[in-house]
C-alpha cells in the first residue's frame, strides 16, 4: 500500500510543480488522499493532504485551509519542516482567496513558513541540489512575498522575494537598512521576482525610499518572455546572436520590465543596480529603451545576484597587478586575430606606469595559468583578462562552461576550486556572461542559483566580472577590453567601465547597427572590503 501511495504521490506533486491545475488533478488528489488515509506514516499521509489542499486552493479556498491544518496536525516542524512550511503557505494561500481576503493573517502564517523554509535549505550545501530541492520550498517564499506585498509589507515582501536567490553559505537574512546605507543618492536598485506564472513583483530600492507593485504579465510577453530563454538554452557551444527581431521584441516587453512605478524612478538615477529572476536572465537589459534612449547607453548599470550584493564586503587582491591572455589561434575553431595584441597592449601599458603585469601566451597559456593559480600568483592580480574563445554550458552541467585557452580548455569547475581575488575579471568571450537558466529537467533553476563561469569566479573570489551574453564580434571585443582596462585603471568599476566602452563603440556605425555595444554585461559580487 504504502509503495503505491508513495508512487501516486510523486506523479500528483509533480502535476503540481508543473502548474497543472483543474477538474483531473483534484480527483487525484482526492483520490491520493483516501489510498493514504489508512497509512499509519504520518508524514505521508500529511504530504498527500496537502497536495489535496493546493487542488482545492483555486475553487475551495476555505477546505484547502482545513485540509492544510489537517496536514500540520500530523506532523512536527521538527522532523517534518518542509510539510510544515508548505501546510502554512498552502493556509495562506486560501486566507488570500477567501470572500473575504485576510492579508495580515496570510502575512503571519507565512513569516513562520519563511523560517522553517530557510532552515531546510541551509542543510544543503551542494549547489546542484539546493536548486533541485529548491522546487519544494518555493511556493513557500513565492506565497510568502505575495502576502507581505497585500498587506501593505513592502519591506517583508522583498525580505521573502530574497529568499528566492543564491546565497553565501550562512549568509543571514536580508537586512534592507544595510542595502539602503550602502546606496548612494542616484543608486537605484531594480529587482524583479515572479510571485506566479503570469505575476512579476517589481520594486525598486533607494537610499531614501522603497516601492513594490505586482504586474500582471500578459500572454504575449510571456511567449516573448519564452522565445528569450529557449535561445538562451539552446544556444550551447556555438552560442546565439542578437537579431533586429529580438530587439524589437524587447519594445513589447518594455511596460512590463520598466512600468511606471520604474521610470518615474529612472529620471533622476545615476547608477543602476538590476535583480533579474528565472528567464528575465536571458534578457539584455542594455537594450531596453529608456525616453527612446538604451538603458546602456544612459546609465552605467551592473547585475547583482541579491541584494546583499550591494552592501557586501569582499576581500580583493592586496596589490594593483594585472594578468591578460589573448588568444588568436587555435587547433580546430576560427582566429580571433587582435585577441593576442590587445592584451600585449594592456600589459605594456600598465608596466608603463610601473606595476606588474603579466601577460599568458600560447602555447601553454592554460598551463601557465593553472600553474599560476596553484602558487598563489593571482593573490596580487587586480585586474585579470582572458580574451578567447568561450561558452556557457546550459543544462544539467553548468560546471562544464569554458575558456577556450588555445589548445586547452579551463571549465568552470576547474576556476571555482581555485583562488581569483581580482577586483575585476573581464571574460571577453562569446557567452561568457550568461547565466544558466536550468537543468536537471527544470525549465528554470527555482532558487536562481548561479551557475558557469559567473559562479566559479564569485567561489574563487572575485569582486566583479564583466563577460558576454551573446556571441561578441571580435572588433568590438578587442576596443571594449582597451576601454574597460583604461576606464578601471583610472577608477571606474565594472558598470561604469562597460558604459564607456558602450558609448564609445555606439559611434561606429557598423557596432551600432550589429549590436556590437550591447552584449557586455557587469556583474557585482559585493563592495570592496
Amino acid at each position: 500500500m504504502l509503495l503505491a501511495v508513495n508512487q501516486l504521490l510523486s506523479e500528483v506533486r509533480l502535476q503540481r510543480l508543473s502548474g497543472v491545475r483543474g477538474r483531473d488533478r483534484l480527483a487525484a488528489a482526492e483520490r491520493l488522499a483516501a489510498q493514504a488515509a489508512p497509512l499509519t506514516q504520518r508524514v505521508v499521509r500529511a504530504a498527500c493532504l496537502l497536495e489535496l489542499a493546493d487542488a482545492c486552493l483555486d475553487e475551495e479556498p476555505g477546505r484547502a485551509g482545513r485540509f492544510a491544518v489537517q496536514a500540520r496536525e500530523l506532523v512536527d516542524e521538527t522532523s517534518a519542516p518542509n510539510v510544515t512550511a508548505l501546510s502554512l503557505a498552502i493556509e495562506a494561500d486560501a486566507a488570500m482567496k477567501a470572500d473575504e481576503p485576510k492579508p495580515e493573517c496570510a502575512y503571519d502564517l507565512t513569516q513562520r513558513a519563511i523560517k522553517l523554509a530557510r532552515q531546510h535549505r541551509e542543510r544543503t550545501t551542494d549547489p546542484i541540489l539546493r536548486a533541485t530541492a529548491m522546487r519544494d520550498r518555493i511556493r513557500v517564499f513565492e506565497s510568502a512575498t505575495s502576502a507581505a506585498l497585500a498587506a501593505g509589507h513592502l519591506a517583508c515582501a522583498l525580505k521573502a522575494a530574497e529568499n528566492q536567490r543564491p546565497a553565501l553559505p550562512n549568509e543571514p537574512p536580508l537586512d534592507l537598512k544595510l542595502v539602503q546605507d550602502a546606496l548612494h543618492i542616484g543608486e537605484l536598485a531594480i529587482v524583479y521576482t515572479w510571485l506566479a506564472a503570469d505575476r512579476l513583483l517589481v520594486a525598486t530600492v533607494e537610499r531614501n525610499a522603497l516601492q513594490a507593485k505586482s504586474v500582471t504579465v500578459d500572454p504575449e510577453a510571456l511567449r516573448i518572455l519564452e522565445s528569450f530563454s529557449t535561445h538562451l538554452r539552446n544556444g550551447a557551444v556555438n552560442g546565439w546572436s542578437f537579431t533586429p527581431k529580438e530587439a524589437e521584441l524587447l519594445d513589447v516587453l518594455r511596460p512590463v520590465l520598466l512600468p511606471c512605478l520604474v521610470t518615474s524612478r529612472l529620471t533622476s538615477a545615476r547608477k543602476l543596480f538590476i535583480l533579474p529572476h528565472r528567464s528575465l536572465h536571458a534578457i539584455p537589459f542594455s537594450m531596453i529603451r529608456f525616453e527612446e534612449r538604451r538603458l546602456g547607453l544612459r546609465f552605467p548599470w551592473t547585475m547583482i545576484p541579491n541584494l546583499g550584493a550591494i552592501h557586501r564586503r569582499i576581500s580583493i587582491a592586496d596589490g594593483r597587478g594585472v594578468v591578460a591572455a589573448g588568444i588568436d589561434f587555435y587547433p580546430d575553431a576560427r582566429p580571433t586575430k587582435g585577441f593576442d595584441g590587445a592584451a600585449e597592449e594592456i600589459v605594456a601599458r600598465h608596466a608603463a606606469r610601473g606595476l606588474p603585469a603579466s601577460r599568458l601566451t600560447e602555447p601553454g597559456a592554460c598551463k601557465t595559468f593553472a600553474r599560476m593559480l596553484a602558487v598563489g600568483e593571482l593573490d596580487h592580480a587586480a585586474f585579470l583578462l582572458l580574451a578567447c574563445h568561450g561558452t556557457s554550458a546550459q543544462g544539467d552541467v553548468p560546471g562544464e562552461s569554458f575558456l577556450q585557452l588555445g589548445s586547452e580548455r579551463l571549465t568552470a569547475d576547474m576556476i571555482s576550486t581555485s583562488r581569483v581575488p581580482a577586483d575585476l575579471v573581464v571574460l571577453v568571450a562569446c557567452c561568457s556572461g550568461q547565466r544558466a537558466v536550468g537543468g536537471m529537467g527544470i525549465q528554470f533553476w527555482p532558487g536562481d542559483d548561479l551557475f558557469g563561469l559567473q559562479a566559479a569566479f564569485r567561489a574563487a573570489g572575485a569582486r566583479q566580472v564583466i563577460g558576454s551574453l551573446w556571441n561578441a564580434e571580435v572588433g568590438a571585443a578587442k576596443t571594449m577590453a582597451g576601454i574597460v582596462y583604461d576606464a578601471w585603471v583610472n577608477g571606474a568599476d565594472a558598470a561604469a567601465s562597460v558604459q564607456i566602452a558602450a558609448l564609445e563603440l555606439y559611434k561606429n556605425l557598423l557596432h551600432r547597427t550589429h549590436y556590437d555595444w550591447a552584449p557586455f554585461t557587469a556583474m557585482q559580487f559585493g563592495k570592496k572590503a
